[in-house]
């Protein structure tokens, strides 16, 4: 008989940001098909919609989750997100954080304000480094905190001077965070670099970005083509999984064999 057991996560409970759309809203869902209690975050109230609907595909899987409207970018509101959390577990532990949400406009340097660099700072930095501090305490023993990385962080692509910071950012905190957590908290911290994915964001990019980008998709050696939110949200799964506990502070290529 097959034995899937080590991809289980039955009675855990997960938290995932930005999770009304895209690769967040993807791996809210597999998570709930794996077993998972899921809270299911967004940020502005027109994601309202799209979350609730994200929130009834888990549950039509017979587990729980939970809407929860919270700015990442905001420390006093990550109490919110741990207190929905805290409704839909079993055990009274938060098992699986997902830093997925992310701000990721773009401008060149001489374009760069202190406006962008604080917002994207505050949501793609500071937002997962106070939420951490706020679930660090219901973190059990084979607790998993997984990084929704970006191409920006590896590539040097024009125009993302602050969101490759940010995400490079995102990498680092991981390989710290595995060593604090690792021994004394038996949590594993890795961080998934997806490439890019063709979800709402991709296409809102800049036209001349896209058209810079082409070349690069025409030659991802797996297939030319961009990304699909299925191709990664399985890996992210994975990496939430006991079947990956002797992977920490690591940056999984998801990117068709782009680069590494």
């Amino acid at each position: 008989m097959p034995d899937f057991k080590g991809l289980d996560l039955s009675g855990k409970t997960a938290i995932v940001t930005g999770a009304s759309r895209g690769l967040g809203a993807g791996t809210a869902i597999l998570l709930g098909k794996r077993g998972a209690n899921v809270v299911v975050n967004y940020v502005s109230p027109g994601s309202r919609e799209r979350a609730e609907k994200v929130a009834a595909q888990i549950e039509e899987n017979g587990t729980k989750a939970i809407v929860c409207h919270a700015d990442v970018s905001k420390i006093n509101e990550s109490k919110k997100l741990v207190a929905a959390a805290l409704k839909i577990s079993t055990t009274g532990k938060i098992d699986i954080l997902i830093h997925n949400a992310s701000l990721g406009n773009e401008a060149n340097l001489v374009a760069t304000t202190e406006e962008l660099y604080d917002t994207h700072f505050n949501t793609n930095v500071k937002g997962p480094i106070f939420l951490t501090k706020a679930v660090e305490p219901y973190l059990p023993q084979g607790g998993r905190i997984v990084f929704i990385s970006s191409a920006g962080a590896r590539l040097g692509v024009a125009g993302q001077t602050v969101y490759a910071a940010t995400k490079a950012a995102n990498e680092a905190l991981a390989r710290v965070w595995a060593k604090e957590l690792g021994q004394s908290h038996g949590i594993t911290v890795n961080s998934i670099n997806p490439g890019p994915i063709a979800t709402d964001q991709w296409y809102q990019s800049d036209e001349q970005f896209l058209k810079d980008m082409q070349p690069l998709i025409e030659s991802t050696p797996a297939a030319a083509r961009v990304g699909e939110v299925d191709d990664i949200a399985p890996l992210v799964a994975f990496l939430c999984s006991d079947d990956a506990r002797w992977t920490t502070g690591s940056t999984l290529s998801a990117n068709g064999g782009l680069y590494n």
